[in-house]
């Protein structure tokens, strides 16, 4: 998800642009602000968005176009859900708690969370605090994520199961974008403060900064609240309401809360001349830690690295400090150059990426001295290829079905209580001639009736809008039952291809 989602979302599209040689910016006008967000509503007709630009630490702009939910507009004080943009205040959370001697960025995990465990025990014994903030753990991008997606598991159920997940990659030299390190990062935040995580940030920072609407998790979120719906495809879903993991994606906020937050960055940690975050702890956070670019790559690409809590790249030759984030329906973008004082935040209830993306590059093209409404038509047309290539990816996958095939045995036979090692149960029952499966976990979600589609394969669509359609292949075992299945669900936000459910004896049932 710029996504769990959350990682970031459309990268591609920032890498293939090359930065611009060191040059003095040019200073934005709101006319021309106006104009971008004009051009952007027309070009993606996308269901809301809204817009802020702090300039010279200041606000220059706050807009919005569209709906927040069907007959009522968005506003800048529209609350959306920011997702992986909270990992910034997660990280600034333990920022703080440093600053005031409760911990170091390098103490061990264990020392904090004794019960933290990955399948390595070097690796276990050895994870400090930083390596949590910066994506170089050992697990691969979204490793896990379907632990806490959508199920009922608490933190504490997650992090005993993470426990199981293969190590795939280098210990601090490979980057797999990690939620599941962001809520282990949550557990150290309540161990050395003596209170919750969504407490602890609204206390320390929403608070503080005069984000009044914002609140850390939806559940917190007051009825009355101005609240964005999310959307895909144009029609509202159910919002996500985050059970586990809130340190990596749970923040809501507007974009008119989030200028407050912005001008604290820039202004050096200091908000109404008082010190928030110590110039030292920023400079921290925005350091390489973790390498994102090839080395052999051309021009400054090289240069993309993550920090603690942010992603980093170079900006006509001034440091680009920013994250994306994404929930189903919800795309959100914080970018911000402290040297210059400048950033910009854009919030979008249409899960759409491309939107924010060409944004973003529209406003740094501008602030180059260049055709800002040319970038956001020249990434619609990007957009259109997308759209495209995913419809093509969809046909060919339906285009794949064998005709004329029945499955092994009766369906009957299909129904039964399976499980995963890592992820848990889940069950296949056998009613009214059709068969549905239910992933348990995550019952609220993940749970489908099954079409055959061809040999021992049916198809379940997904009450989840945000998830393609599943294919769930059973296996049978050398005297030819039923003794398992797999799902082929393609989203590059959850590795269903991980999961290898196994039947179960049930008491009283042979099989």
């Amino acid at each position: 998800m710029p996504r769990p989602y959350l990682a970031v979302p459309f990268l591609f599209l920032s890498v293939a642009l090359a930065p611009l040689a060191a040059q003095a910016p040019t200073a934005l006008t709101a006319a021309q602000v106006e104009a971008i967000a004009d051009a952007a509503h027309d070009k993606f007709a996308a269901k809301g968005f809204a817009l802020a630009v702090v300039q010279d630490g200041e606000v220059l702009v706050e807009l919005a176009r569209g709906e927040r939910a069907s007959g009522q507009p968005m506003t800048p004080m529209s609350l959306c859900n920011i997702a992986s943009c909270s990992k910034a205040f997660t990280a600034a959370s333990i920022a703080l708690l440093v600053q005031r001697g409760k911990l170091q960025w390098d103490d061990r995990v264990v020392d904090h969370v004794p019960e933290f465990r990955l399948a390595d025990p070097w690796i276990t014994a050895n994870m400090t605090v930083r390596d949590l903030l910066c994506h170089r753990c050992g697990l691969g991008t979204f490793d896990g994520d379907l632990l806490w997606y959508g199920s009922d598991n608490d933190d504490a159920e997650v992090m005993r199961r993470m426990a199981k997940l293969p190590i795939r990659q280098r210990f601090r030299e490979q980057y797999g974008y990690q939620n599941l390190m962001f809520l282990v990062a949550g557990v150290v935040v309540q161990r050395r403060s003596g209170v919750a995580w969504e407490e602890f940030v609204e206390q320390e920072f929403l608070q503080p900064l005069g984000m009044t609407s914002s609140r850390a998790s939806a559940q917190r979120l007051p009825a009355d609240a101005e609240k964005a719906l999310p959307h895909i495809g144009g029609a509202a879903i159910p919002d996500h309401e985050f059970v586990a993991c809130k340190p990596a994606a749970a923040i809501y906020a507007s974009v008119h809360d989030l200028t407050a937050w912005l001008r604290c960055l820039t202004a050096g940690g200091t908000w109404n001349g008082k010190p928030l975050l110590a110039p030292a702890s920023l400079a921290e956070m925005w350091r390489p830690q973790t390498l994102l670019g090839n080395p052999a790559g051309a021009g400054t690409a090289d240069f993309r690295s993550y920090g603690l809590g942010w992603f980093l790249s170079l900006e006509r030759g001034q440091k680009l400090v920013e994250h994306d984030g994404g929930m189903p329906g919800f795309l959100s973008k914080v970018s911000l150059m402290p040297a210059e004082k400048f950033g910009f935040t854009v919030l979008n209830n249409a899960n759409d990426g491309v939107l924010n993306e060409a944004v973003k590059r529209a406003l740094l093209a501008a602030r180059a001295g260049r055709d800002g409404v040319a970038e956001i038509t020249r990434l619609a047309k990007v957009k259109q290829r997308i759209d495209a290539t995913e419809k093509a990816e969809i046909a060919a996958r339906e285009a794949a079905r064998h005709a004329d095939t029945q499955p092994t045995h009766a369906l009957a036979a299909y129904a039964g209580r399976y499980e995963d090692a890592i992820y848990g149960p889940a069950e296949v029952t056998f009613a009214d001639d059709r068969l549905s499966l239910v992933l348990l976990p995550s019952k609220r979600r993940l749970h489908t009736t099954l079409a055959h589609w061809h040999h021992d394969t049916f198809r379940g669509d997904w009450p989840d809008k945000f998830l393609p359609f599943a294919l769930v292949k059973f296996d049978l075992d050398h005297a030819g039952k039923v003794a398992g299945f797999r799902i082929d669900c393609p989203i590059a936000d959850f590795d269903f291809g991980a999961l290898d459910f196994r039947r179960v004896a049930e008491p009283g049932k042979k099989h």
